[in-house]
């Protein structure tokens, strides 16, 4: 059995969960800049993610600037909550120049978004589990700890950015 691997960052955003949960499942990022960091680790710009198929058993498909996308089964669905979701990468999904995120050393296997609701807003956890497999996993671990640590807290922020322009706190 392959070993999971797993990654938390929240934020806090000044927004109800209603229009956290809105930002959540429809993703625009395309506005932000895409750190030069990213670039030359040759990771792709994400651009949105939309559902396509709402609830348990759905879809959501996050679109990537290279063309690629991240097809997500829905696993949880409770609105204004939490939203959990498995990842496929279509073919060819590269980053990092010589990997192949669909079945490569490295494979994003899961997330989870969860909103918890406080004072003046709400606490946005995510999560992400992926698998290293092989030596080259093995050898890849520090940098995609450090590139997931990096990524997440970019989707985030836009996340964060976004909701708190719509509810007039940006």
């Amino acid at each position: 059995m392959l070993k999971l691997y797993e990654i938390t960052h929240a934020t806090e955003i000044q927004a109800s969960p209603e229009i956290v949960w809105q930002h959540v499942i429809d993703v625009d990022i395309a506005a932000f800049d895409h750190p030069a960091y990213f670039a030359l680790l040759d990771i792709p710009k994400p651009l949105n993610a939309e559902v396509t198929k709402p609830g348990v058993g759905g879809r959501r498909v996050a679109y990537f600037a290279n063309g690629r996308t991240f097809t997500q089964t829905i696993i949880t669905w409770q609105p204004h909550t939490q939203y959990d979701f498995t990842f496929q990468a279509s073919p060819n999904f590269r980053a990092g120049y010589l990997l192949n995120l669909a079945d490569g050393p490295f494979q994003m296997k899961s997330g989870s978004y969860k909103i918890v609701p406080q004072d003046g807003g709400v606490r946005l956890f995510l999560t992400s589990q992926y698998q290293l497999c092989g030596i080259r996993g093995f050898f890849l671990a520090v940098l995609v700890r450090q590139v997931l640590n990096l990524f997440q807290r970019y989707l985030l922020r836009g996340i964060k950015a976004n909701a708190e322009r719509e509810a007039g706190h940006a």
